[in-house]
């Protein structure tokens, strides 16, 4: 369990509607807290107990043998003390705080059930990059160097693991028309990080792909997007920087700003971060938005809105977390089958709860699952032994 899952347990739990897989990974987590860590934690828990009114103490003889523990304390030489006071004060801390916890009534059954199958481990950095004449490389699990020249230009895969592009010295400029492409595609359960020749640094998270010359036309360096993915864009005043997707075209100069174009979600989102960019439908051009950072664009047909959002919560899939706000439970799972690549079955009428919150995206399916377990559904892991391509979610009413 990750500091960033505590609160949400911790208000699961004041409500008795956790899980034990939920239960157990916090137990874990006592035994390796500091004493600050369990302080703010146990603040946390009060503020839940204010509203559910549910919060027992341990019993006060126990209280009282932990007092005694450092009444004794208290009567060794100052030097001892000095060395033995934090040890002490934290593991009686530990077992206070852990007791508690150990001694409640046991949780809920747990909403998550496999069935023939095992569980689905959360998605990695992997892609597969087309060149110009149409082999595939795949980067999933390609060692460090060049991996190939084209029109002048030099691609490489660094030992962080993205690849970067190099111009040859006295490479001449090329009209639209020579213009040699590569695209880059991540999977389901997909990320990967590309630097272009202009030396522009792009994040593709899942189920996305980039188009782009391996050597940008003289007058403009424009790219292809579907899915999602996070630009920092070089300068260059006479080189304007064009991303196209399959609905609207954005134009900036040098800008940091998210582009999500998923055509499942029927919406594409424009988020600025730093600089400035205009936004324009490919079917009415004139209908220009300038975004300022904080901004993000909502186009939906040919209509284009702004507002001001939590950038941090748009970029937190860069962060490899889940960021939900007011989340309705057909929107979660639609971000959990893109990045645990499984497809996702609703049984019955769903429940209209919303969620808010992040939760990390390094863990496996079954505990993703279980944090959702508020919304009173049970899943289902259906599946064949461990072939997870005839693996699927099933979502059902409890």
């Amino acid at each position: 369990m990750d500091k960033i899952q505590l609160p949400l347990f911790l208000k699961q739990y004041a409500r008795n509607e956790y899980s034990p897989l939920q239960h157990e990974a916090f137990i874990l987590w006592t035994k390796t807290a500091t004493i600050a860590e369990l302080e703010e934690v146990m603040e946390h828990y009060l503020q839940f107990e204010e509203e559910t009114g549910v919060f027992e103490l341990p019993s006060p003889d126990f209280i009282k043998a932990l007092e005694s523990r450092l009444d004794l304390l208290d009567q060794q030489p100052v030097a001892i003390k000095n060395r033995l006071w934090y040890a002490v004060a934290a593991a009686v801390a530990l077992i206070a705080f852990g007791i508690f916890f150990y001694t409640q009534p046991h949780p809920p059954k747990s909403s998550v059930s496999l069935v023939n199958g095992t569980d689905l481990l959360p998605g990695k950095h992997q892609a597969v990059l087309t060149l110009a004449n149409g082999s595939k490389i795949s980067l999933t699990d390609l060692g460090r160097g060049k991996l190939a020249t084209e029109a002048g230009v030099i691609l490489e895969k660094s030992g962080d693991g993205q690849i970067s592009y190099t111009t040859k010295e006295h490479t001449p400029s090329l009209k639209n028309e020579q213009l040699r492409y590569n695209t880059i595609s991540t999977p389901k359960g997909g990320l990967y990080q590309v630097i272009l020749p202009d030396g522009t640094k792009v994040w593709l998270n899942a189920a996305s792909s980039l188009k782009y010359p391996v050597q940008f036309a003289s007058q403009e360096r424009r790219v292809m997007l579907t899915g999602e993915a996070y630009f920092e864009v070089s300068k260059r005043k006479a080189q304007p920087f064009l991303v196209s997707t399959d609905q609207q075209e954005i134009k900036v100069l040098g800008t940091h700003f998210n582009v999500n174009s998923y055509q499942d979600d029927h919406q594409t989102l424009t988020t600025l971060l730093e600089g400035r960019v205009s936004v324009s439908p490919l079917t009415h051009p004139s209908t220009q938005k300038i975004l300022l950072p904080g901004q993000q664009s909502r186009l939906r047909g040919t209509e284009i809105t702004l507002a001001q959002v939590n950038t941090e919560a748009v970029m937190a899939w860069k962060r490899n977390l889940f960021s939900f706000n007011h989340a309705d439970l057909k929107m979660i799972m639609t971000e959990f089958s893109r990045w645990y690549d499984v497809p996702v079955v609703f049984e019955g009428t769903m429940s209209q709860q919303r969620f808010s919150g992040e939760v990390s995206k390094n863990i496996k399916a079954s505990e993703f699952l279980e944090i959702l377990s508020s919304f009173k559904v049970k899943f289902r892991i259906e599946g064949k032994g461990r072939d997870k391509q005839q693996s699927r979610i099933i979502v059902s009413i409890k």
